[in-house]
């Protein structure tokens, strides 16, 4: 009652209700650094109530000082701080290198902060900044002036991925990319006046919002429920059209396949979307009756069950006429083997293999076969429906073509091929992730372990429980993780940060922790390593190719994908090159990395 008398006084006296404010401040308003030398410089996002999302440009005098990391995104001289919050304050430790005497500077440039409501905060007009007097001759000549920008950025969005978007006033910003008829009208998304594009009939009423990378992505919005949905591009009988959910006007259709789609003249009707990316009509999906259904089931379960004894049974009969085959295979391979160690002059890999009565990893005639639906069912309905009329069917998707190899003990195996030749299939493949759908890999799978990253993260969670989160889903222990917790922190370098929830980390901060938790404690007798190097920056590459170093020549049998060759050739003592499915070379690293950097000249 007290709180409604005060709002009816405050509206009757026109005394205005102050909205929360926000600042952007440094650590310091000017720093002292010499010529070549690394410095820290704090900037700290405030707010009078719990920050809700926030954006940050800053631009720096790079005439003078060099960017090294702390930051979410960099590039020519803007640095971009985005993020959601959980408190009042977001800091952040950004690392510069002098390159040249002189006086430089790093400046606020533009910021936009909400709190959790959505409702935006009032930032503070005068921007900070900060001057950097940097000792030796000045060799620039330049002055450093930073552009303040009259921000379109009037809020925020967030996606249905999670993915934090910023609302543009398109009253005074609409992208140039823009090809359909529109007209602009007011509007309201949550708390924040908009203007919408919108089509003639008004039927769409779409947002272009800007992503941290400033690259523009159409959203449409429903009246109906307040929310927005992506908006996707796709061909209709040749033509370019948008499309959506159908719940943006509203309306509840069952098949998934069915969207809204809109002409470049700003037409809109149904239309049904297809699994290569094609809009067609609609049309009408026929339906079987109600008492013919439970009947269509019993019989397709009994189908299903007499296809699955029938494929055991001759799958039982080909594992019994493989196994007598596998020896013989296994001791073929081995005299391969130790043919190419001995023409490579690999004294070591010869006696790894003489000494070793069989190979360690045997991958026998591996094909992995995937099946690909030509077309989407919606459930379990809409699949009788086109079992009873013929229509399903299946693309085959071969991602592996008869992979034959060995890797004996102590050997480092290397594999390259382009994105998508099946590398990380085989790996999975070999550590038993996936079981192939022809072949064999004989291995010892309890003295494996497979390193990869960004595997087992909840956002939500803390550094701290995310360790023993994504420790035990590696196959680490709690008294494990007990013991090494201290250096994975250490290595990560993640001091005062392990408190902090992961989705406030920049993607380096997070790739760092996966790393120093997949490569904590001593390594296995068998080390898959997939693309463990590609991490946080410059200088943590270093440490990180160190460690892994450290791992694979500690008398581990390795095997190592990578697209860098110099990783190859410095570690790998074979390399198998797999191209697009099947196995094009194998032998000594220097020969087999030739043929694939002159395949990719050639294509080039």
């Amino acid at each position: 009652m007290a709180l409604a008398m005060m709002m009816l006084f405050w509206a009757a006296t026109g005394i205005p209700v102050e909205a929360a404010s926000a600042d952007v401040t440094f650590g310091s308003e000017s720093y002292s650094a010499e010529k070549g030398s690394q410095f820290p410089v704090g900037v700290y996002i405030k707010s009078d109530e719990t920050i809700g999302t926030y954006y940050v440009k800053l631009e720096y005098d790079k005439t003078r000082l060099k960017y090294i990391g702390g930051a979410e995104s960099e590039a020519d001289g803007v640095i971009v701080l985005q993020g959601t919050g959980t408190e009042d304050e977001i800091r952040y430790m950004l690392t510069f290198e002098s390159i040249t005497g002189g006086e430089a500077g790093i400046a606020v440039t533009n910021a936009v902060v909400t709190n959790e409501d959505g409702t935006e905060n009032a930032v503070a007009e005068n921007h900070a900044t900060a001057a950097v007097k940097i000792s030796g001759t000045d060799e620039s000549g330049e002055t450093f002036d930073a552009t303040e920008e009259e921000s379109a950025v009037i809020g925020t969005a967030t996606a249905s991925d999670g993915t934090i978007l910023y609302v543009v006033d398109h009253s005074r910003e609409v992208p140039s990319t823009i090809d359909w008829k529109y007209q602009a009208v007011p509007g309201k998304l949550g708390n924040t006046d908009v203007t919408y594009l919108q089509n003639q009939d008004g039927t769409v009423q779409m947002l272009y919002l800007l992503d941290g990378d400033d690259t523009y992505h159409p959203y449409a919005y429903s009246s109906k429920d307040g929310q927005i949905y992506p908006v996707h591009t796709g061909l209709r009988d040749g033509k370019k059209n948008y499309y959506m959910s159908t719940a943006v006007t509203g309306e509840e259709v069952k098949d998934e396949s069915v969207v809204l789609a809109m002409d470049l003249d700003g037409n809109v009707s149904k239309a049904r979307l297809y699994e290569d990316g094609h809009l067609g009509e609609a049309g009408l999906v026929n339906t079987l009756p109600v008492w013919l259904i439970v009947p269509a089931v019993a019989i397709l379960l009994a189908i299903l069950v007499g296809v699955a004894s029938i494929v055991y049974a001759k799958r039982k009969k080909a594992k019994k006429v493989q196994k007598k085959k596998e020896k013989i295979e296994a001791r073929r391979r081995r005299d391969i083997a130790l043919r190419a160690a001995e023409e490579s002059g690999d004294q070591a890999r010869m006696d790894a293999i003489m000494n070793s009565k069989e190979p360690i990893i045997s991958v026998q005639n591996v094909t992995m076969k995937f099946k690909v639906a030509t077309k989407a069912v919606s459930g379990i309905k809409d699949y009788i429906i086109q079992f009873v009329k013929g229509e399903i069917s299946y693309r085959e998707l071969i991602a592996l073509d008869n992979i034959n190899f060995d890797v004996y003990k102590g050997e480092v195996m290397g594999i390259i091929g382009t994105n998508g030749s099946g590398k990380s299939t085989l790996l999975k493949i070999v550590s038993g992730a996936l079981n192939p759908t022809e072949g064999h890999v004989a291995v010892d799978r309890k003295k494996v372990q497979l390193l990869t990253l960004g595997t087992g993260f909840d956002m939500e969670l803390t550094a701290r429980e995310n360790v023993y989160l994504n420790g035990a889903i590696i196959g680490y222990s709690r008294q494990f993780l007990d013991e090494h917790y201290d250096e994975i922190v250490e290595f990560a370098e993640l001091d005062g940060f392990m408190e902090e929830k992961v989705k406030n980390f920049s993607s380096g901060m997070v790739s760092r922790l996966g790393f120093a938790i997949a490569t904590a404690g001593d390594a296995a007798e068998i080390l898959i390593l997939d693309e463990v190097l590609s991490v946080g920056d410059e200088f943590f590459r270093k440490k990180s190719l160190k460690r892994v170093k450290e791992m694979i020549h500690g008398g581990s049998t390795v095997l190592l994908v990578s697209h860098g060759m110099g990783t190859i050739l410095d570690n790998c003592s074979r390399v198998v090159w797999i191209e697009k499915g099947k196995m094009k070379m194998i032998g000594e690293p220097k020969t087999v990395c030739h043929a694939y950097r002159e395949m990719g000249a050639a294509n080039v």
